[in-house]
């Protein structure tokens, strides 16, 4: 039964998972609503074979596109997913027991089990994982910032123990090419910021989140794909300095 409960996706050229999440979403309600910004494969059909709300939307950022699909749902409870994020059977077992409930609170986060190369990433940092997404829209707001964007409220968040299924990167390139992204993204956040740094930065970052990644977060316990994880983060941390760097030479700083 379809429960008080609106589910939104941000979308572009996501034909890959796009079904699979919209099928188990659809276990939990009848309002799933799609904000696309452009998508050129099979998004749009597989939208409208599900009976979801498309919105085409030129790109926002993260932030405006996903609160954008928030304004449009049809309830004030709503869970906002990626579409390369899959609800777990657990999750949707659990959503549905405390919608069913009389008390239901402001925010909630669910651990997300990331997947890589066919693989359950345990460790690198990878796992719980955990996010805030299942909130009631009244109490809060994205927060505006270009990385990291994640639900803003003074609201407690209470833990949900079911995980949400996440496939993020398809292969090593993917894995390599979203890390240049993300180091653009953050060097542009931290230049905004007004956020110092000297020459050498690039390379204690760099150092840093390798060894934090691999040791700390106990990334050698994930075998190859924990070794490109830890590499990756550090080239991504590595070069987001590096961008400050040329963004201030850039601006005459």
């Amino acid at each position: 039964m379809p429960f008080d409960l609106s589910i939104v996706y941000i979308t572009l050229n996501a034909e890959k998972y796009l079904s699979r999440t919209l099928k188990a979403s659809s276990r939990l309600t009848d309002d799933i609503v799609v904000v696309d910004s452009g998508s050129d494969d099979a998004t749009h059909e597989i939208v409208q074979q599900y009976g979801a709300r498309l919105i085409e939307q030129q790109w926002l950022g993260y932030p405006a596109q996903k609160q954008l699909a928030i304004d449009h749902a049809v309830h004030d409870h709503v869970l906002f997913l990626d579409a390369d994020e899959i609800l777990s059977r657990e999750a949707i077992d659990e959503i549905a027991a405390l919608l069913q409930g009389e008390a239901v609170a402001d925010a909630y986060s669910l651990p997300r089990r990331n997947w890589f190369q066919g693989k359950w990433i345990r460790h690198s940092g990878w796992w719980p994982d955990r996010v805030t997404r299942l909130v009631n829209r009244t109490t809060g707001s994205m927060k505006n910032v270009a990385v990291h964007e994640c639900w803003e409220s003074a609201s407690e968040i209470i833990p949900l123990s079911a995980p949400i299924e996440h496939y993020s990167y398809q292969s090593y390139s993917e894995l390599v090419q979203k890390a240049d992204n993300y180091s653009t993204l953050a060097a542009q956040q931290l230049f905004e910021q007004g956020r110092e740094c000297g020459g050498s930065a690039p390379f204690w970052h760099g150092l840093s989140a390798f060894l934090r990644t691999y040791l700390f977060r106990q990334g050698f316990r994930d075998g190859a794909e924990g070794s490109a994880i830890a590499a990756t983060v550090a080239l991504s941390s590595m070069m987001k300095y590096a961008k400050l760097l040329e963004l201030k030479r850039d601006s005459g700083q």
